[in-house]
């Protein structure tokens, strides 16, 4: 498929989805909007953040290009800092979809629709959950099924991964002002990993 093909697609899917639908982050599972469509670009807001974002036509090519070039699908864990956004909305495009147990982006022949986009019911169904209760992170590892893993040290912040060097990851490559290392107890993402017990690559 040409660039000018696989752009035109994806714009054509992002337009169709309702003004007041939410597009999910695959790793943080930060919600955020679609609120202009351009030759472009696409411009982005973030819910809880109030962020606004700027997603490039290119970026999105390359990271198509990636899923339907890799075998077995792209690794959502492969994603560079802030490219999350990238990955929701090309979950809408019709030759990609969302495998969540395996936490990738695959090529399909068979379009479907995105486990990445809420309905507007769902949108309102989860903010009324986050308004009612908002646990801290202590609350949150004493009710997490799986102790091996680890959480964000930033406070409000619901990430988590079996792998502290992805938490890491997570903290440093956000742009929001809140995730930084001086909000946390930790000297830096080195310190975070080690105790955690990894080993700093």
């Amino acid at each position: 498929m040409s660039s000018s093909k696989i752009w035109q697609t994806l714009l054509d899917n992002v337009e169709e989805v309702a003004d007041d639908a939410t597009l999910i982050t695959p790793l943080t599972r930060a919600p955020f909007r679609v609120t202009d469509l351009q030759e472009h670009h696409i411009a982005v807001e973030f819910e809880n953040e109030d962020e606004k974002r700027t997603l490039h036509r290119e970026q999105f090519e390359t990271l198509y290009r990636n899923v339907t070039g890799a075998p077995g699908g792209f690794d959502f864990d492969r994603l560079p800092p802030n490219a999350e956004p990238y990955a929701a909305v090309l979950s809408l495009h019709p030759d990609c979809e969302v495998n969540e147990s395996a936490g990738m982006l695959d090529e399909t022949d068979t379009p479907s629709s995105s486990p990445l986009l809420e309905a507007p019911s769902q949108s309102a169904r989860r903010e009324e959950d986050e308004s009612q209760t908002e646990p801290s992170i202590a609350e949150m590892l004493d009710n997490m099924g799986d102790p091996s893993e680890v959480v964000c040290p930033i406070e409000g912040c619901r990430y988590s991964h079996r792998s502290a060097s992805s938490v890491a990851r997570h903290v440093s490559g956000s742009s929001t002002a809140k995730h930084i290392w001086e909000n946390t107890s930790y000297a830096g993402w080195r310190d975070f990993v080690r105790e955690h017990g990894e080993s700093p690559g």
